[in-house]
Formats: structure tokens, C-alpha cells, sequence
């Protein structure tokens, strides 16, 4: 046991991260060929998974875990489980988890990117409003029930989304292009999953769907990736400056 215990100990979880890495990618392959032939089965095999390995390729390559990205990972699981049923009743909850995902995000990246200020906040948010009316505009007859989660959701993803495209405006960093990479594509993924329940006959929308959201979710992992290296860096100069003084 103690033999054991001293392995576990000196292993090294970082090895992990490359091949988890390619599990994921993979994996969501397979769940792209799934979304393309509306197969059922095979959606319910694979799309559960990618959440939970994006969890473990975070926790295998952060030497300090975020646990507000892990639980909002966590809701993304739960969202995406409950979507694979397009019932009325298990898309509301779903929709309910995602909207708990994006705020968790938004909170993660306003304490990590400063405040962009208000023009380009506004600036910011004028596409993500203008993307929001189109698409409102196609299925405000349908919504019903729905229409006052569908508001709320919608006021989150153009905050959100002007807060992004306003810090990349403010100061293009390799950070911020992941993160307003990763917004777009977040973004056009919300829409696309909301247009696709009420235009279920254009069905190129479902893969290219989770093409864009696999991609933007380990998009936004880089971010807070680098963040915490940028951070570790900062700590260990200060650190330096200070036996140096």
C-alpha cells in the first residue's frame, strides 16, 4: 500500500494531459459523425463524456485548480445530457444548468480581464444584440413558455459577449483571442442549438453545432490556463526580486 501511495504521489499527472487531450478531440469526432446521422444511440454514448475529460485534462495541467470553471464544466455536463432529449421539459432544465455555466464563466473572466470600460462594453455588445434580435425575431412565435428564460439568457450572452469583444478591443493578447474566439463560438453554438429545435429539417446545423462548441470549450480552457501560468510567472519574479534585494 505504501508502495503504491509513494507512486501516486511522484507521478506525474501532467503526462496525462496529452493523452486525454486526444481522447477528447476524438471522442468529439465521433460525437460530430453521431450529430450528422441524428443517431440517437450513439449521441448517448459519447457526448456525456466530454465534459467530465475536459475536466480531467484541467485538473491534469493546473498546478492550482479553479473550482468555479470545474463546477461551471459540471453544469455543462448536466445541460448537455439533458439537451440530448429535445422534450420540452428536459431542454428548459438544461437550458436552466447552461445559463448557471455562463454566468460562473462570465464571473471567472471578469476577475480575470479588467473592466474594458463602457464604450467599448457597448461597442462590444451591439453584434452579440444584433445576432440576438435576428434569431429572436425567427422563433418569438414558438417560444411561449419559454420566452422569459430565453430574455434572461439572452441579456447574459450580450453582456458577456461585449465584455470579451471589449477587452480584445481594449488590449489583443493571445489570451483574449482565445477568449473572444471562444465567445463567438459559444455564441453562434447557442443559436444554432436554439434554431435547431424549431427548424429540425436544416440538419447540417446539429454537427456544425458541436464542432463549435468542442472547440470553444477548450478554447476558454486555454484561457484560464494561461492565466494561471501568467500568475505562477508573476509570483516566482516577485519572489526573485526579492532575494536578489
Amino acid at each position: 500500500m505504501s508502495d503504491f501511495l509513494t507512486f501516486f504521489k511522484g507521478f506525474d499527472k501532467t503526462k496525462l494531459t496529452n493523452p486525454l487531450t486526444i481522447a477528447y478531440f476524438l471522442l468529439a469526432f465521433i460525437e460530430v459523425i453521431a450529430e450528422s446521422n441524428n443517431d440517437i444511440a450513439l449521441i448517448s454514448m459519447t457526448k456525456p463524456f466530454l465534459m467530465p475529460i475536459l475536466v480531467g485534462i484541467y485538473c491534469c495541467s493546473s498546478k492550482k485548480y479553479n473550482f468555479i470553471f470545474i463546477f461551471s464544466l459540471l453544469s455543462l455536463w448536466i445541460a448537455n445530457v439533458l439537451f440530448i432529449s429535445l422534450a420540452v421539459d428536459t431542454v428548459f432544465i438544461g437550458t436552466l444548468f447552461f445559463l448557471v455555466n455562463r454566468i460562473l464563466v462570465f464571473y471567472i473572466v471578469a476577475k480575470i480581464s479588467k473592466f474594458p470600460g463602457y464604450l467599448p462594453l457597448i461597442i462590444g455588445c451591439l453584434p452579440f444584440f444584433v445576432a440576438y434580435l435576428v434569431v429572436g425575431n425567427l422563433i418569438c412565435n414558438e417560444l411561449e413558455s419559454q420566452f422569459t428564460l430565453f430574455v434572461i439568457s439572452g441579456i447574459t450572452l450580450i453582456l458577456y459577449g461585449g465584455f470579451c469583444l471589449g477587452s480584445y478591443i481594449l488590449k489583443s493578447t493571445k489570451q483574449n483571442n482565445y477568449l473572444l474566439v471562444s465567445t463567438i463560438f459559444i455564441t453562434v453554438t447557442q443559436f444554432i442549438f436554439v434554431l435547431k429545435i424549431y427548424y429540425a429539417t436544416y440538419h447540417f446545423l446539429r454537427p456544425l453545432g458541436m464542432i463549435l462548441f468542442v472547440i470553444a470549450q477548450y478554447l476558454l480552457y486555454h484561457f484560464i490556463l494561461m492565466d494561471e501560468r501568467r500568475k505562477r510567472r508573476y509570483k516566482l519574479e516577485k519572489s526573485m526580486k526579492k532575494e536578489i534585494l
